[in-house]
């Protein structure tokens, strides 16, 4: 289950990162949207890493 659960939140950042760049706008305001969603990306992988190993103990 861990896996399939990193699998997606990897797949959601890259898809949402992706869909950034294919957006219009300025390179200065997309550079800024992709570091907030790496960001949110980390936390949400940690948060699930945490539950993971929660639920494994």
């Amino acid at each position: 289950m861990g896996k399939i659960m990193k699998s997606l939140t990897l797949g959601g950042i890259i898809g949402f990162i992706a869909g950034l760049f294919f957006a219009p706008g300025k390179g200065e305001e997309t550079r800024k949207k992709v570091q907030a969603a790496v960001e949110k990306g980390k936390e949400k992988f940690k948060e699930i890493k945490e539950e993971f190993l929660k639920k494994e103990e």
